[in-house]
């Protein structure tokens, strides 16, 4: 496996009993200003009040498990300070959802402190540090805690749900949002998507506490039950409006979408802009029709692919897939034929086109062409 790795620099379901457990320690006075909700004895979820993703933190008999510990680039010390607070024990390790930077990106800081981090495998594709990988599940036992991880691929190629089996706690990563769309653009598309609920799902029992990556700090299974219900309806109809040779702008304006949109954003005025964004995705995700090509055919286009004024992509063949990596993020290319290839989980119009004699990549981001020409081999 070529590893692709950096080191980094440094609808609206409103749970009552979620926002009562909630504790907003913010004042002018407080020089650390989290949002706090404790879920057991052991097991915390904070929030910093300028940056939306949810952190967990477990508290054992003799070190403590971070759960995507970001909280802002310059904010690492005052998340560690607030962690202070809860106990003075030493930090084991951090859990990543996955590899995306408002989830990852303190990952270094804490390893610098003595954790050991643990990501999926795919996470060597991103640009976030990690120490141990695992394929498709893993166990980390912490004294009478159990925690268990499992792999399926859906907002990203590298998502891990992970389960607090005694506390009875799921914490979804960016597969289950109370404030946004779904999101399966980077990874296993709809179907992914279903899995993934489905699988956390099947966890527990009806008194499972389910934690977003972003939105409300804890949720639960009626909840994760009414999206997952939501999200079919969302993708059911865009499909049925695209079949009907609907444009992206008269997808915008049904009735169905628009009320969906409130639904998952928790506000009517969500821009135009990033609906249009988000249905466009919906489409490339699920709904670009390819073909099949042999992993032979696919393995000639990898390497790394430089642009004039130094940006590089990186074409990968993972199993039978090809990806791109560009600016941070994975995309899976599916064949259009033997060198077009559309960028799954973008504009629908979004394509890479491969000149094998010259070793050149073209970009079409939808209006504009770059050309980038192949740089050397994957390391």
């Amino acid at each position: 496996m070529y590893t692709f790795r950096f080191l980094i620099l440094s609808i609206p379901i409103l749970l009552c009993s979620a926002c009562s457990r909630a504790q907003n320690s913010q004042t002018d006075q407080d020089p650390n200003p989290f949002i706090q909700e404790k879920l057991n004895d052991h097991l915390y979820v904070l929030k910093a009040p300028n940056y939306n993703t949810n952190v967990g933190v477990f508290v054992g008999m003799d070190a403590i498990v971070l759960i995507d510990p970001m909280t802002g680039t310059d904010n690492h010390s005052n998340l560690l300070n607030k962690i202070k607070e809860l106990s003075d024990k030493p930090i084991k390790y951090v859990l990543n959802t996955h590899s995306h930077s408002d989830h990852s990106g303190a990952n270094k800081f804490f390893s610098d402190l003595g954790a050991t981090i643990i990501s999926h495998e795919n996470a060597a594709y991103s640009k976030a540090f990690t120490d141990v990988t695992f394929d498709r599940t893993y166990t980390v036992a912490l004294g009478d805690e159990t925690i268990e991880l499992f792999h399926i691929s859906a907002h990203t190629i590298d998502d891990a749900i992970i389960y607090f089996t005694k506390s009875n706690v799921v914490f979804m990563g960016d597969t289950y949002m109370t404030n946004s769309y779904p999101h399966f653009y980077y990874g296993g598309g709809s179907v992914g998507h279903t899995q993934i609920l489905d699988k956390a799902l099947a966890l527990g029992d009806e008194r499972t506490l389910i934690v977003p990556a972003h939105g409300v700090l804890s949720s639960n299974k009626m909840a994760l039950l009414t999206y997952k219900q939501n999200s079919h309806t969302w993708m059911a109809r865009i499909k049925e409006l695209y079949s009907q040779k609907k444009t992206v702008e008269e997808i915008i304006k049904d009735p169905q979408i628009k009320q969906l949109s409130t639904v998952f954003n928790g506000n009517p005025t969500t821009s135009i802009n990033r609906l249009k964004q988000t249905i466009e995705k919906t489409i490339s995700s699920d709904l670009v029709v390819g073909i099949d090509l042999p992993a032979s055919t696919l393995r000639q286009f990898q390497g790394k692919y430089g642009y004039d004024g130094g940006e590089v992509d990186a074409v990968i063949l993972l199993d039978t897939k090809l990806y791109l990596y560009r600016q941070g993020y994975m995309f899976e290319l599916i064949p259009l034929s033997k060198r077009k290839f559309h960028v799954r989980g973008q504009a629908p119009h979004r394509n890479v086109t491969f000149n094998l004699q010259g070793k050149v990549l073209v970009y079409f981001d939808g209006k504009e062409s770059r050309v980038a020409k192949f740089s050397g081999s994957l390391d």
